[in-house]
């Protein structure tokens, strides 16, 4: 089979070889997919660097995010032969390729009438999104809710899910196209995040739609400048959902601030409810295919072929892309 590998860690451009390898044999706990589409995110970026939290050591092959068709399981596997389903690769043999290894605790039927890119959306994108407003923040109609990074992929997801809550959405995207797909999306007041006053942007606006009072929920898969700003942001009792630092920069929370202003910050690896609570993650599974089949989520997703993969990360890194991309070999 064919498959993308990282022989030496490095930058995507360098690093990533294309190369014909036997096809993987599932462990315990794991399954073999026939790959019909996976994921492109930033993390395949840092997996092939080896800046990740998850460092399986090379060779390796990228692609955190996978729908598949089972052709072979593992040890202690329920999953049958020939099911459809979405799942985290075991990072070693990722999705990046004709053949991938999932695992099976990770994994989610997925119906055979559901396009696999969209189907891989829904598993990993919109998973993240509805745990950290849901679960982790319980976003309720009519909270104000500050959105970074929104024309990206969890962003956009987030966007939606708040939208359809019938929360009020503020939203940060780069540049008057991104800002206005963010509208499209049900943002009410977009921010744009490019220049040095973007911090000062998104609170002043914060604080004017919200009459000085802050908003409910914040989240946050960028950091930096505006993951700090959402802190100060806070109203009584508001909740605070870390999901990532694309920005590269870690911000911090600090405690008497926490205090003060009683507030409440959550950590969301969504990867932990797969392995500690998967009732969380089925809950928002069922609740995301409705939403879907209704038209009021939509994944804005662009399929690329397996050869394009290098310059798709690159695109990715550059922050040209809106919505999500999906590899389908």
């Amino acid at each position: 089979m064919r498959a993308w590998r990282v022989n030496e860690l490095g930058h995507p451009t360098t690093a990533l070889n294309l190369e014909d390898i036997p096809s993987p044999e599932p462990a315990a706990g794991e399954v073999r997919i026939r790959v019909e589409a996976t994921t492109v995110n930033f993390a395949d970026i840092l997996v092939c660097q080896g800046i990740y939290q998850d460092r399986p050591g090379v060779p390796l092959t990228p692609g955190t995010e996978s729908c598949g068709i089972i052709q072979a399981a593992g040890p202690g596997v329920d999953l049958a032969i020939g099911t459809r389903v979405a799942g985290m690769t075991n990072m070693k043999h990722g999705g990046f390729a004709e053949e991938a290894l999932v695992k099976a605790a990770t994994a989610l039927v997925m119906p055979d009438d559901l396009e696999a890119a969209d189907a891989t959306v829904l598993y990993s994108t919109f998973q993240t999104a509805h745990v950290g407003l849901f679960h982790r923040c319980n976003l309720e109609v009519g909270d104000w809710v500050v959105i970074l990074g929104a024309s990206s992929g969890v962003g956009a997801a987030a966007v939606q899910l708040a939208s359809a809550r019938g929360a009020r959405v503020i939203a940060t995207a780069g540049g008057e196209a991104k800002r206005a797909h963010c509208q499209t999306l049900g943002a009410e007041i977009t921010v744009d995040s490019t220049g040095d006053g973007a911090a000062d942007e998104l609170y002043e606006a914060a604080m004017q739609a919200t009459d000085g009072a802050g908003v409910n929920v914040a989240f946050d898969p960028v950091g930096g400048p505006l993951g700090d700003v959402t802190r100060r942001l806070m109203t009584f009792e508001g909740r605070l959902v870390v999901i990532g630092f694309t920005s590269g920069s870690i911000p911090s929370y600090p405690a008497n601030h926490v205090l003060v202003k009683n507030y409440t910050v959550h950590g969301m690896a969504w990867a932990e409810y797969a392995a500690r609570r998967r009732s969380v993650i089925e809950t928002a599974h069922v609740d995301l295919l409705d939403l879907f089949r209704q038209g009021r989520i939509r994944t804005d997703v662009e399929t690329i072929a397996l050869d394009a993969l290098p310059e798709a990360l690159a695109a990715l890194e550059a922050r040209t892309v809106t919505g999500r991309l999906a590899l389908v070999p």
